[in-house]
């Protein structure tokens, strides 16, 4: 069970570095495409991969649920482990690209950060539902720090965050910057 956070980490990693490209791909002028303007196929593509990302999580959890603290013997603990990793992970993984987007990040240089570490947030999320209490504790810190590190690299956190999640959401009806 030591192999679910790395795991964790490489199945984020891989899902939102491919998520990247495909939101980066013919973007024009704009830092990325914004969800309502693409296309059908690159929409269908995009629940694809975030379900793959989430069925992923469920096997491994599946596998490794005694690495946990929800230790339940029936699927509802899997599918907690499941939706609290992948849901938070993704949440964690939206303020990385507004931090690096903020703070001016070249695009080789964002895809190649959310390649290899695109799955931290996951891997972080994974490691504060771990058994040990170490573990827990570790997470929780690199967190805070992280999320710390993040704010402070942004001119106006909050303004940055609810105009990158308007853009990313809404449809690039936001004045760019």
């Amino acid at each position: 069970m030591r192999w679910q956070i790395p795991i964790v980490w490489v199945i984020g990693s891989v899902v939102t570095g491919t998520i990247a490209v495909l939101l980066t791909t013919g973007r024009g002028y704009l830092p990325l495409r914004p969800v309502p303007l693409l296309s059908g196929q690159e929409m269908f593509t995009l629940v694809v991969l975030v379900a793959a990302l989430f069925i992923a999580l469920f096997a491994l959890g599946w596998r490794t649920v005694e690495a946990t603290w929800l230790r339940w013997s029936d699927p509802r603990s899997v599918v907690l482990w499941a939706l609290l990793v992948g849901g938070a992970g993704l949440g964690g993984w939206g303020f990385a690209a507004a931090v690096t987007f903020d703070a001016g990040f070249s695009l080789t240089a964002q895809l190649i950060l959310v390649y290899t570490c695109g799955g931290l947030p996951f891997a972080l999320v994974a490691g504060m539902l771990a058994r040990p209490v170490v573990v827990n504790a570790a997470a929780v810190v690199i967190t805070v720090i992280a999320v710390l590190v993040g704010l402070t690299m942004m001119d106006s956190p909050l303004q940055t965050l609810v105009m990158f999640l308007q853009f990313f959401v809404g449809g690039g009806g936001i004045r760019l910057l």
